[in-house]
């Protein structure tokens, strides 16, 4: 057989394209690829940045390089950081939960839920699960995220029949959903799980289905939209384990997965459009019944393959540009340091519009990934991550390969902001110019960004610089706020944020006065912890931080 070279054979298949193309209306607009194009097409490699053209976003890929600072300490700030994933069966171990809120390199925790658990009968809640998290939480003044799954926990028979309506009804299949969800006509499909039992889903496009869950999610919108001590709430309800995936599923069986996969396809109608306007009025559900908390969206595609990355694009898109910061995205089911262009392109694109974090598995912190470890710690300061979260037997324990990896995630996720210069006049006039100079290093791996609501959308946008001027018996005289020259949202890593800002100072009495900075959210007064490097002396965290004095003087 004649062996041709390169040229000749993207020769060849220009020359058949160019052949099929006259079968079919080609546009006359429209130009045939040239020959590096089409060999680019069936070899494809991906650039240094991705163009999405129909929002008209460069995506950049760039390397974090980390910067130690010596003697530098992780800054905890609300919403970033280390996040505890608990399993459902520990839920209500008081003490197990306790003793991990306690641990000082702990944000908070993570959890997910089955429907049938807290709302064993319509209308019928039971919230003392939630409640007593929550209540944990503030004691350690720590964070919850929470999910609620309707298929794929696997819940215990026994848990599941003590929250059923019929109590004593024999359970032939387990389900995350709520009996009295099926028997109110909910379209289902039995399946066998990992467990070998039979397991019952719902059809999550069903409209008797989404019509309960609706109701359910604004119950819980009602309760909990205000509560404090929240990181985030899981968009949920439209795939399996609080995630997008809508097939179960199956250890090391693909034509399992396969199997089922069809009859959802031949049997319900499954399509990728069907998909996609499914999960866009599932996801629509939580911003109206929270107006108040943080969302938190799966970056895992509802399918495999290039339709499946198709949805979640059109999801996403939908969901971010829609909703902005009030909604974080996560990539869940992370177990390995492997990772896909698709995999964190999502990841890199809406890192200027919200946070964004990884769900770790247990394998993880297994024998196998532990020399892995950097290299999944580069993907998450590489891909701007603000939080994570870790399944919690981890942060018990002992190996000092994982004990260097949580230090290491916490130094740097998020944003940990470092007050590195700073300069103050001694002495100033009453109402005549005050020259600041301030510059801040940010070591972690995202910005500050600070949610300023617009309409439906939450816009990020920068916090503010407050200077506190207090006298000899430290009672606040003044407070002066200013926005910085470059945002916050721009503080980003691997580069000095310096500020020269003249300022008018305040009218105050001739004396001397302390001042403290704090870098404040202008609507809620809430402040950051931020860190003072001072030259061979410790290091200083705080949220309002003595940075110099000054002598006011009469303005004549």
């Amino acid at each position: 057989m004649k062996q041709f070279n390169k040229t000749q054979t993207v020769a060849i298949i220009a020359a058949s394209i160019s052949i099929f193309g006259q079968f079919f209306y080609i546009k006359p607009a429209m130009t045939m690829p040239n020959g590096s194009e089409i060999v680019k097409y069936l070899n494809p490699i991906h650039e240094k940045s991705y163009l999405n053209e129909k929002q008209d976003r460069l995506i950049k890929k760039k390397s974090f390089k980390t910067t130690e600072i010596e003697g530098l300490q992780p800054i905890a700030n609300k919403d970033v950081g280390l996040f505890a994933t608990i399993d459902f069966d520990k839920c209500q171990d008081t003490t197990y939960i306790s003793h991990l809120l306690s641990k000082p390199e702990l944000s908070g925790i993570s959890c997910t839920l089955p429907w049938r658990i807290l709302e064993p009968e319509e209308t019928n809640f039971n919230w003392k699960i939630i409640d007593e998290l929550l209540q944990f939480c503030a004691k350690h003044n720590k964070q919850l995220i929470l999910r609620i799954s309707t298929c794929g926990m696997d819940v215990p028979e026994q848990k599941a029949a003590e929250s059923t309506s019929a109590k004593g009804k024999e359970i032939v299949s387990s389900s995350d959903t709520p009996d009295w969800v099926f028997d109110a006509g909910t379209q289902s499909l039995t399946y066998t799980g990992k467990d070998g039992k039979p397991h019952l889903m719902p059809i999550f496009w069903d409209g008797t289905y989404l019509a309960k869950w609706t109701n359910f999610i604004n119950e819980l919108g009602r309760r909990y939209d205000k509560n404090p001590n929240f990181q985030s709430i899981g968009i949920t309800g439209g795939g399996v384990m609080g995630s997008t995936k809508v097939v179960p599923e199956f250890a090391g069986n693909k034509d399992a997965y396969n199997e089922l996969e069809t009859k959802l396809k031949t049997s319900f109608g499954m399509n990728p459009r069907q998909l996609v306007n499914h999960w866009k009025y599932a996801a629509d559900v939580f911003p109206k019944a929270f107006q108040k908390q943080h969302l938190n969206f799966d970056l895992d595609p509802p399918l495999p393959n290039r339709k499946g990355q198709d949805c979640l694009d059109e999801i996403s898109d939908y969901l971010v540009y829609r909703y902005g910061e009030r909604v974080y995205i996560t990539r869940q089911n992370v177990k390995n340091d492997k990772r896909g262009f698709d995999d964190y392109r999502l990841l890199l694109k809406f890192k200027n519009d919200t946070l964004s974090g990884y769900q770790f598995t247990p394998a993880i912190g297994s024998d196998a990934i532990k020399p892995l470890l950097a290299k999944v710690t580069k993907n998450a300061f590489d891909d701007g991550l603000s939080f994570a979260e870790i399944p919690a037997e981890l942060f018990n324990s002992n190996d000092q390969a994982i004990k260097d990896w949580l230090t290491q995630m916490r130094l740097h996720l998020g944003y940990q902001l470092v007050l590195q210069e700073i300069s103050i006049p001694a002495t100033v006039g009453t109402g005549k110019t005050l020259p600041i100079h301030f510059a801040f290093f940010n070591t972690g791996a995202a910005s500050a960004k600070r949610l300023s609501r617009e309409m439906d959308k939450g816009v990020p946008s920068s916090y503010k610089i407050q200077l506190e001027f207090r006298d000899a018996q430290g009672k606040t005289k003044a407070l002066m706020r200013r926005t910085p020259a470059t945002s916050t949202c721009d503080w980003l890593g691997e580069q000095i944020n310096s500020s020269d800002e003249e300022l008018k100072a305040p009218l105050l009495k001739p004396g001397k006065y302390e001042v403290y900075l704090a870098i404040v959210d202008d609507q809620s007064n809430e402040k950051l912890n931020y860190c003072r490097a001072i030259p061979n002396k410790p290091q200083l965290i705080g949220k309002d931080l003595l940075v110099g004095s000054i002598e006011f003087t009469s303005a004549q």
